[in-house]
């Protein structure tokens, strides 16, 4: 019988790791329990559920969001991994790299010999994505959707550091600091008497000014607008912290079926044009239709403001979406659906009007249960790359080339997020399910070029695990 608060946390923590759950439960049975002895924090140099990956502007490191989905350990984790080490890995294969028994040619190292132990921070568990905001001083402040408290927690990275660059959330010395609540956003306008942050936050997309971010939310199909400060003032290095601003509830209708209501993918419309509204184009799993958005800064505050929508056509009854991702220019964009499996290609150059004009081009077949997309061009034109998560693939279209896949490349199983060092050619894939890293080569022509050159992490299926 359980009696005491300690004895059910026991009994719950036994019963969510033998039976699949929603992340709420999780949340809540994790929320309820006081830390024990045998809760250990999470490690500071391994990666435990990958869920979020974000290369910084520069390009010399990845930070990766360890979500913990479960619940090994006290939290989940923010890491930073040297991309020059990375490269040198792949160069040279030294010793802390061994080939993979089961793909002949695939070299896979310890991921501990990347990740800058020391650089790390801890938040709470169910992170899902990164965004980047470049600050006026070149420092990077992150931003990370919180599924398990829920709120986004943002962390900052110092550009420049004669001791080396760590992840910081307070003014805590300790290294491996703990995300307190002077780091979560969790209020509009941080007042506890307005409302809170919806649950499940998602997506996030930070605009091109760097100066707000919006998350989507997959109940209820909000979004969350933040504005997020970046000029230092008052002799302060570090601007003031970001700011929950607005809120929009139901910008899609329930699935007729299930009466799931979501928002997930976000995608902010490249112009280059600094004095245009930019626009962001959401998805939904429950409504074949997207959703346009900018923000507007008036007098009483940023506030995001709709800005019409258009459907999905061509084949019925696309009413999963997921990822999204424009190419360079803004002239297309690529969705990934689901249901059925394929990815939209929309024009989205300007019209006469000046405003996108949203219409098909074409759709392409592509795998089961895509996730992720991203949109990469490093001289053979736009190339989509889709993160196949039950397949364990990365699936290669160029959908107004050909209808048939350019390459298909096998990861590890989960893939979910994606990320691109342009000037690295390349691809960085967060396969969750295996707690690896692969990092793919872009280089046109190349021997390995859309091939894993090197995995991150031992997959779990070679420890004797899932």
């Amino acid at each position: 019988m359980v009696s005491t608060r300690q004895d059910f946390c026991i009994v719950g923590r036994a019963w969510r790791l033998a039976v699949p759950v929603s992340v709420p439960l999780l949340a809540f049975l994790a929320a309820g329990c006081p830390a024990s002895a045998d809760e250990v924090e999470p490690p500071r140099d391994q990666l435990v559920f990958p869920t979020g990956i974000a290369v910084s502007p520069d390009e010399s490191v990845l930070f990766v969001a360890n979500a913990n989905s479960e619940l090994a350990h006290s939290g989940g984790s923010v890491l930073v991994v040297d991309l020059q080490e990375v490269d040198d890995l792949i160069a040279s294969g030294n010793g802390a790299c061994a080939f993979d028994p089961l793909v002949p040619g695939l070299r896979q190292c310890d991921e501990s010999a990347v990740i800058r132990a020391d650089a790390g921070v801890r938040i709470g568990n169910f992170a899902t994505e990164i965004g980047v905001q470049e600050l006026e001083s070149g420092d990077l402040r992150l931003l990370i959707p919180v599924r398990g408290d829920p709120s986004l927690t943002w962390v900052d990275y110092p550009a420049q550091s004669e001791t080396g660059a760590q992840l910081s959330c307070g003014e805590s010395a300790e290294v491996f600091p703990q995300c307190g609540e002077n780091h979560q956003l969790v209020h509009l306008r941080n007042d506890v008497e307005l409302q809170s942050l919806i649950r499940e936050p998602f997506g996030i997309y930070v605009t091109s000014d760097d100066q707000a971010a919006v998350v989507t939310h997959l109940s209820l199909a909000n979004i969350t607008l933040v504005d997020l400060p970046r000029v230092v003032g008052g002799g302060e290095r570090a601007p003031p912290p970001p700011v929950l601003t607005d809120s929009k509830a139901g910008l899609f209708e329930p699935d007729s079926s299930t009466g799931i209501r979501s928002a997930v993918g976000i995608a902010g419309r490249p112009s280059g044009d600094a004095t245009a509204k930019e626009l962001m184009y959401v998805t939904s799993r429950s409504e074949a239709r997207v959703q346009i958005l900018y923000v507007d800064r008036g007098n009483a505050g940023p506030a995001v403001v709709p800005a019409g929508s258009f459907r999905l056509t061509g084949v019925p009854p696309a009413d999963d979406a997921r990822g999204i991702a424009f190419n360079d220019d803004g002239s297309r964009v690529y969705i990934v659906n689901r249901d059925p499996p394929i990815v939209h290609v929309y024009n989205t150059e300007l019209g006469q009007t000046g405003l996108p004009k949203n219409r098909p081009v074409t759709f392409t077949e592509v795998c089961r249960d895509a996730s992720n997309v991203r949109v990469v061009d490093v001289g053979r034109g736009d190339r989509v790359y889709v993160a196949c998560f039950s397949g364990g693939q990365i699936w290669v279209l160029s959908p107004e080339v050909s209808p048939d896949p350019q390459a298909i490349i096998d990861v590890d199983r989960g893939p979910h997020a994606l990320a691109v060092a342009l000037g690295r050619k390349r691809l960085y894939v967060a396969n969750v399910l295996d707690d690896t890293i692969s990092v793919v080569d872009l280089t046109p022509g190349a021997e390995t070029e859309n091939r894993v050159v090197v995995r991150l992490g031992i997959a779990k299926n070679q420890e004797g695990g899932e």
